[in-house]
């Protein structure tokens, strides 16, 4: 079922906290993506954390449902486990109400979506009905995470303002949940359409023609010039080509900055980092769709690349596997990007800010929870444990786990909400 069906230890285990008090046991607080549920990991001597990622991979996929907190022993057995809120370290962030953003954006509920693969760490591909025999086929981005918040937010803010464009993956849905005895509508995710075939990194074999080279490089002009939204994160993995159009589409904009902005609040989300310019990460992407070597971004830090370190090369040889347009060669889409490299030269040197942009777009800074505990402060985040003391509801994300759906989906459906329902 996708992503988590062969991953890296770090990349499904998230530790976001631990403390080393003797009296106490030592504990890891870890969150698993792949089930989206917090677990307290406890130990008797002081552990690291390769040691409990290790001992989560062999134990979490068969611990119950409510269990919040596991004590390991020292050869990764499992002692004991609890379900008491107290040893519950489940944080619930802050969602946003539909009002905070543009008016009249199309929702639909979380269970209306049924989960079909998982693409990544908060990302799932999942499909919903528009209309009598008419299913769509979306992607799912949510947060569980509060360190996701600012994140979330300005990414969605941007893309729901982002005109349709042929070139960029537009914005879909607005996914709510209804909340709390008035049943209050919550944004936890948005839906943005799912373009089949993979990514350009995906496929080396797909041909790159000189319009898909084209259509790229205009997007990005538009996007900095007109918009003033720099993406940020332009790369091979966040390039579609879309089967039925054979159009390039760029996606994914949780990297994504104002030009020229100094960034939101203390994490400074969606500040624009010249470090990580369009045109200077285009080159880059230009070169590895080209020649599949990588080693430029593996070795060195993005403040270290210049693109004088492909631009300034003899020869970009083109790797056998990669296909372009018939009978061009790598030297003359290495040509319309330099003369593309030196246009945006004078371009840039006129518009250093996003405010500058001929039809920019912006928007508000994240809102949070108001803090009843402290009058004029807000907050980020709930813990579970007291809203479960409270009898107050909150957002369920739980999910069974990767390794047994194959044998859940042969007669059930998994929603987005992480309910199982019969077929």
């Amino acid at each position: 079922m996708g992503y988590f069906e062969c991953y890296d230890l770090d990349s499904r285990f998230r530790p976001i906290f631990e403390s080393w008090n003797p009296v106490t046991l030592y504990y890891h607080i870890v969150i698993d993506y792949d089930q989206r549920r917090t677990i307290i990991v406890r130990t008797a001597t002081k552990k690291d954390e390769e040691f409990i990622l290790d001992a989560l991979e062999a134990l979490m996929d068969d611990l119950p449902a409510d269990v919040v907190k596991i004590t390991v022993s020292d050869d990764s057995q499992l002692l004991s486990s609890s379900t008491e809120a107290d040893d519950d370290g489940t944080i619930i962030p802050f969602y946003p109400s539909p009002s905070e953003f543009l008016p009249h954006l199309p929702k639909i509920h979380r269970s209306e979506l049924t989960e079909i693969e998982r693409l990544g760490l908060q990302a799932d591909h999942t499909t919903y009905m528009s209309a009598p025999e008419k299913e769509e086929h979306v992607v799912f981005k949510y947060y569980i995470n509060e360190a996701n918040i600012e994140i979330f937010w300005h990414e969605l803010q941007c893309i729901s303002r982002i005109p349709k464009h042929p070139n960029i993956v537009p914005f879909d849905r607005l996914v709510v949940e209804s909340h709390g005895p008035n049943g209050q509508e919550m944004v936890v995710g948005f839906t943005t359409p799912f373009i089949a075939g993979g990514t350009v990194e995906d496929d080396v074999s797909r041909v790159f023609r000189l319009k898909h080279l084209r259509q790229l490089l205009a997007t990005i002009d538009y996007l900095n010039l007109r918009l003033g939204i720099v993406h940020s994160d332009i790369c091979m993995w966040n390039l579609l080509i879309d089967p039925e159009t054979d159009d390039l589409k760029i996606f994914d904009f949780n990297m994504g900055a104002k030009l020229g902005w100094e960034g939101d609040g203390d994490r400074q989300t969606f500040q624009y980092d010249e470090n990580r310019s369009d045109v200077k990460l285009a080159v880059f992407t230009v070169y590895e769709i080209i020649t599949r070597d990588q080693s430029h971004r593996e070795e060195y830090h993005v403040e270290e690349l210049d693109t004088s370190m492909v631009l300034d090369l003899e020869d970009w040889e083109k790797h056998p596997d990669v296909n372009l347009d018939e009978g061009v060669d790598a030297s003359e889409y290495r040509r319309i990007l330099m003369e593309w490299v030196k246009a945006r030269e004078q371009t840039d040197a006129e518009i250093a800010s996003y405010k500058q942009a001929p039809e920019s777009i912006d928007w508000p800074s994240v809102p949070l929870l108001a803090n009843h505990d402290a009058p004029g402060t807000r907050r980020r985040s709930q813990s579970r444990s007291g809203l479960i003391k409270e009898g107050k509801p909150f957002i369920k994300w739980q999910r069974p786990p990767t390794r047994y759906l194959e044998n859940i989906l042969e007669s059930n459906r998994l929603l987005a909400n992480g309910e199982v329902v019969p077929l």
